[in-house]
């Protein structure tokens, strides 16, 4: 059965290997990508979709530049799984390690700047193929149709760029997709009791009108603040001082950068009151402009703004 990444000649197409570079020793990571990411993403219908069409370096069309940049996200996330195990033999009497007298292996800087690289390559690569797919759905009627677009279409924050946008989650997919549960909450609690339904699901609807884009940026920029704020005291997420990614095995040397627990609920408080401000800009641009959001009731002894009270150890409703 044919996959996006079925020998040495397509994943050379991506990755710069040895002439020697024995391929089996990547595709069962590669099976485990395709399987476990690529299908979860964007289901079996459109997935046997992209991998029968024949790709074309020289073809600028949607699905062609999808499947060039599905097979390259798979590439680069079967090789990161792969590397603890390329120099590794399981023999009948145990495991082994095997090396290369011609060549000398590399050190932890070498190995830590590969493994960010092809982890970082992956996510790019993973992202750039939903906006293509985003911004070309007609293309992709099969994900277009199916539960797996509606993941997306549903919230306010479509991807990963988006969120990077507002804070720094390093254009990491895995991190976005980890913080789709914190989001759908931000909108039920916040957004969805000061719009109510009709006008959430008519701001998340695609539009030019330059009014309603503005009324989306804000929208954007309260969730992913709030979304930050939740996240901070979650341990399933490590910060620095600048960004943040969905938690994973680092080396000593790098757990000196994550923020301390009281930086954390710093970056809580200041992501609420940036959250709270941007809620009032939203309301405004919906208030002032009655005619585009026709389906908007201004509550005001109900708004979720009013009822925020604030407290040193955050906001309550």
């Amino acid at each position: 059965m044919a996959k996006l990444i079925n020998n040495i000649a397509d994943l050379k197409r991506h990755i710069v290997l040895s002439a020697t570079f024995d391929f089996l020793k990547v595709l069962p990571y590669a099976k485990r990508v395709e399987r476990n990411l690529i299908l979860d993403l964007i289901g079996q219908e459109q997935y046997d979709s992209i991998v029968v069409h024949t790709y074309d370096p020289d073809s600028t069309e949607p699905i062609n530049q999808v499947k060039e940049l599905l097979e390259e996200a798979v590439s680069y996330n079967a090789m990161f799984l792969a590397m603890p195990t390329l120099n590794v033999l399981i023999t009948n009497s145990g495991s082994k390690s095997t090396e290369n007298k011609e060549s000398t292996t590399a050190d932890w800087k070498d190995k830590r700047d590969l493994n960010r690289s092809l982890i970082k390559t992956y996510n790019e690569a993973l992202d750039y193929a939903f906006q293509i797919m985003e911004d070309n759905v007609a293309d992709f009627s099969e994900w277009a149709n199916s539960k797996y677009y509606t993941v997306f279409k549903d919230f306010i924050v479509k991807q990963t760029t988006e969120f990077n946008d507002h804070f720094s989650i390093k254009k990491n997919r895995q991190t976005f997709l980890a913080l789709k549960p914190y989001m759908r909450e931000i909108e039920d609690q916040y957004l969805r009791g000061m719009l109510g339904n009709c006008t959430l699901n008519f701001i998340k609807t695609k539009s030019t009108d330059p009014i309603i884009l503005r009324a989306q940026e804000e929208a954007r920029k309260a969730v992913v603040a709030f979304t930050v704020a939740k996240a901070a005291l979650s341990g399933t997420f490590e910060f620095t001082d600048s960004s943040f990614t969905v938690s994973s095995d680092q080396l000593p040397w790098e757990k000196q950068q994550v923020l301390a627990k009281q930086d954390r609920m710093d970056l809580k408080c200041d992501r609420e009151n940036a959250g709270e401000e941007y809620l009032k800009s939203l309301k405004k641009i919906i208030v002032d402009n009655p005619l585009v959001f026709n389906c908007y009731e201004d509550k005001t002894e109900k708004g979720i703004v009013d009822k925020i009270i604030r407290k040193k150890s955050g906001l309550f409703i």
